[in-house]
């Protein structure tokens, strides 16, 4: 008989991560599994999900939905894991994707990323920019920034989305990185700006605003991916029924919508020998990257 399934995430209830985790819960119940759950554990460096999954039995009922960052950009950012993201996590399909916008304070007087730049020369003292924390892809995308247009951006590290979006929109930091989907709803408005974003064409939330590439920033290209991952050991027919029961779970239009409505890219379902072959990539994209900035975990 088969399992009851459980989707564990290392997000909060009530964000745009879990509430994807819900809709992928909903599409798999009765066709992958009779009942799936979504089990929110948070952690410091999603260590806590991850061991919560190591625990489990290695038979594709449980599975992990994460950020790939976990896989391509952590091994090179953070020296001491307490799991090993390259041999411990299983990918099994890719579910989504989204870009990294920068977005400027409403007092931040900067209509373009070239203006930006140039008011971030001209104010060295206040050219900062807020991340999610030390070490993210949010961060490391500022650093690319600054190298890209050979400026000094001081890198401001808050705890997660919510803080950093306040400080942004309370004018306490003149700009961020952060994901386009937060900061839609601030742009909408025009509480904040959104000046560019980071995929290899305009985002459809935001077709209106330039790639950084377009604005002049070449090579400037970088997407967080989220998708599912098992536990090593699970056999690799698991890991395939895995993979197809997510692709099938993903082709209704509800919940193609439904995601893109959170404001992440049209999502679709893959092998799992795909979603390796994006992790590779990125895996040394982010090494040089990483490398590059200097960035140690102790700073």
């Amino acid at each position: 008989t088969p399992r009851p399934a459980r989707i564990i995430i290392g997000y909060p209830a009530g964000g745009t991560a879990d509430l994807m985790a819900r809709q992928l819960a909903e599409k798999l119940r009765g066709s992958y599994a009779p009942s799936t759950i979504v089990d929110n554990r948070v952690g410091a460096l999603q260590a806590i999900p991850i061991q919560s999954l190591l625990s489990s039995e290695p038979d594709g009922s449980t599975l992990y939905f994460a950020p790939y960052s976990i896989v391509t950009l952590y091994p090179h950012a953070y020296r001491k894991l307490p799991y090993d993201p390259l041999t411990d996590l299983v990918p099994v399909s890719v579910v989504t994707s989204f870009e990294f916008a920068l977005a400027v304070a409403p007092n931040t007087p900067a209509k373009s990323v070239n203006e930006f730049i140039a008011w971030a020369k001209a104010n060295p003292a206040n050219a900062n920019y807020g991340s999610l924390g030390l070490g993210t892809a949010f961060h490391f995308v500022g650093f690319m920034l600054s190298q890209a247009a050979g400026v000094t951006l001081t890198h401001v590290p808050y705890k997660g989305a919510a803080p950093v979006t306040q400080a942004l929109l309370g004018g306490q930091i003149p700009s961020m990185i952060g994901p386009l989907g937060d900061l839609l709803p601030h742009h909408a408005t025009g509480r904040a700006r959104v000046l560019a974003t980071s995929g290899p064409q305009r985002s459809v939330h935001t077709p209106d605003v330039p790639t950084f590439e377009e604005a002049g920033y070449r090579g400037l290209i970088a997407q967080e991916r989220f998708g599912v991952f098992v536990r090593r050991g699970t056999p690799a027919p698991a890991v395939e029924a895995a993979s197809k029961a997510i692709v099938a779970a993903l082709q209704p239009a509800d919940i193609r919508a439904a995601i893109q409505k959170l404001g992440y890219n049209e999502p679709r379902g893959s092998t799992p020998q795909e979603f390796e072959a994006m992790i590779k990539a990125d895996y040394g994209r982010w090494q040089q990257v990483v490398k590059a900035s200097g960035f140690t975990p102790d700073d």
